[in-house]
């Protein structure tokens, strides 16, 4: 019963994979995942205050915990490139090969993952309204982050997460530029694309025994395929700018409600980008973990 996947983050309840065991942010031993971390540190850095380890309080050493993921990052590369040489060879090599997909995250270009918003709002009928999410586009399904549980997430700043799926990708990009760094009721939001990992029964080479299973069951588009690492250090050095490759302004960066689309002025690098987006997502993408 020493299964590894096995352990999950104390604060978002997700399963703990190999990057985020190797974190180890804090001397007391409190382990959390590299996302909450993230979290916690880009909170911190807007409040400028220090970001602390949620059991003892004690001020994380960012310049360490980098170069952790850094050294994690270059780990992951080697056996990238080591599967990337080994061709797959009948059906004895599929559960191994399979295994070494557990860290990697596949982006979804319609799903949008949103951090920060105020807890009074985690209602998924709510957001689903033209006054919230859906004035972006249609937005096909809101799901609002839940523990193992089934309870709502507590997240720092009483917030919490969501995920919108719209049924185009431009309004998805349309609800990351508009919502990403806006204030809501004194909360900073973060918006960014949605990932989705693979199933833990399809890794094992095993059946699924979950029909409303959300994760993959097969394998996801290279060009839309991160390792954690990679979509985390692209996370730590870029902003919705580089997501997008538009230039826009909004002219109200806080406010009761989420921005209206009239409230950006967009140039002409956004109609460039709708026709560049289903072309390799770079590297400097931000996507959801």
């Amino acid at each position: 019963m020493s299964d590894e996947g096995e352990k999950t983050c104390p604060l978002c309840a997700e399963e703990m994979d190999l990057t985020d065991k190797q974190l180890k942010p804090c001397k007391c031993g409190y382990e959390i995942c590299v996302w909450c971390w993230h979290h916690i540190m880009e909170m911190a850095e807007k409040d400028e205050t220090q970001g602390r380890c949620p059991a003892c309080r004690t001020p994380y050493n960012k310049e360490k915990i980098v170069g952790m993921t850094s050294q994690c990052e270059r780990l992951v590369s080697e056996l990238n490139v080591e599967k990337k040489l080994k061709p797959q060879k009948g059906k004895s090599k599929t559960s191994e090969g399979r295994k070494q997909l557990g860290s990697v995250r596949v982006i979804q270009r319609n799903l949008v993952y949103v951090l920060g918003l105020p807890f009074h709002l985690a209602d998924e009928d709510i957001l689903q309204r033209k006054e919230y999410f859906g004035q972006y586009g249609k937005v096909l399904k809101v799901s609002i982050s839940r523990t193992s549980t089934g309870a709502i997430q507590h997240f720092p700043n009483s917030t919490c997460s969501v995920y919108i799926t719209f049924s185009k990708e431009e309004e998805a990009i349309r609800c990351i530029q508009l919502v990403h760094g806006f204030i809501l009721d004194g909360r900073p939001l973060r918006a960014c694309f949605g990932t989705t990992k693979y199933c833990h029964a399809w890794l094992r080479s095993m059946p699924c025994s979950n029909p409303d299973c959300l994760y993959l069951h097969e394998i996801g588009s290279q060009e839309d395929s991160f390792t954690k690492d990679e979509i985390i250090s692209a996370y730590t050095r870029n902003r919705v700018q580089q997501i997008t490759g538009a230039s826009y302004s909004i002219q109200q960066h806080t406010g009761s409600v989420l921005p209206s689309p009239t409230d950006v002025n967009y140039s002409d690098n956004n109609t460039a980008f709708a026709g560049k987006s289903s072309s390799k997502a770079s590297a400097n993408t931000p996507v959801r973990l």
